[in-house]
């Protein structure tokens, strides 16, 4: 009985140190599964980032090697715009005549320039009626209709003032004058005769503007310089990065999976080599 027992005790002694070498095993296979695959990560991340920064120097010395074609589409592209602007582009010439609203008669200076506000909003109302453009059109005798001359005219009241802005926009700037300072003229008198308040007061008279307003010629020319440059540079980029053709022996190697055991020149390397070869011979 005693035999037994010693038995029993032993073959369950003998199983629980298979069950603890099997979970010591179990667990350095887990641990050695888990270090391989992080190594695996980090070296494919690296060779990541490596070759990301291959392919952007390539891209870059490759953009550096069609320089010529690059410049080339800059200057042609500038000339385009250039004869555009010159050729089909008009300069237009801006220029302001102003008038100051005068309010009603107050004891209140709050008021009266409560006033103004509402009259200068009433104002620019008046630019707008055919019989102001009319009276333009007659002084200046001018071959412009009703609507034509309402898109030439700007009128605008800078905030917390009661002035008047009067802009023209026309390709002649004297023109643009004439008619900018007739138009005040013109408002003031309509306002007088028509409305019961205050004759506005001339605040400042429209001078020939000695430059154009807008974009400038020069301007095109340059604005024609960066695309040409930019669509060059995005057409040489674009055609490498859908080009997958292998160009070095390195690149069939990858795409083949065989490793290269010769390199054959092409017929016109072999060819001049060997003619330098027959001149030297000489």
């Amino acid at each position: 009985m005693p035999d037994n027992r010693r038995e029993i005790t032993r073959r369950a002694a003998k199983q629980q140190d298979e069950n603890e070498q099997l979970v010591e095993t179990f667990c350095r296979t887990l641990l050695k599964t888990a270090k391989e695959e992080q190594k695996t990560q980090q070296e494919s991340s690296e060779g990541f980032s490596h070759g990301s920064a291959d392919e952007l120097l390539e891209l870059f010395y490759l953009v550096l090697s069609r320089f010529k074609y690059i410049l080339l589409a800059a200057v042609l592209s500038a000339i385009l715009f250039g004869v555009y602007a010159f050729c089909f582009v008009q300069p237009v010439y801006s220029s302001t005549a102003k008038l100051y609203i005068m309010g009603q008669n107050s004891s209140s200076i709050l008021a009266d320039l409560q006033i103004g506000s509402y009259l200068t909003m009433d104002y620019q109302e008046v630019f707008k009626t055919w019989e102001v453009h009319e009276m333009v059109r007659k002084q200046l005798n001018l071959p412009y209709t009703y609507k034509e001359m309402q898109s030439m005219l700007t009128v605008s009241n800078p905030s917390d003032t009661r002035v008047l802005y009067i802009t023209v926009k026309n390709e002649d700037p004297q023109e643009a004058t004439d008619i900018a300072n007739a138009y005040a003229e013109s408002a003031k008198k309509f306002i007088l005769e028509t409305m019961d308040s205050e004759e506005p007061s001339t605040f400042s008279l429209a001078l020939v503007p000695g430059s154009a307003t807008g974009r400038s010629r020069t301007s095109y020319i340059v604005i024609g310089l960066f695309l040409g440059t930019f669509a060059a540079i995005g057409i040489i980029v674009l055609k490498a990065l859908l080009d997958n053709r292998p160009k070095t022996p390195d690149d069939i190697a990858k795409s083949a999976d065989i490793p290269t055991l010769a390199i054959v020149p092409s017929t016109k390397a072999a060819m001049k080599g060997m003619k330098n070869a027959a001149r030297r011979n000489k």
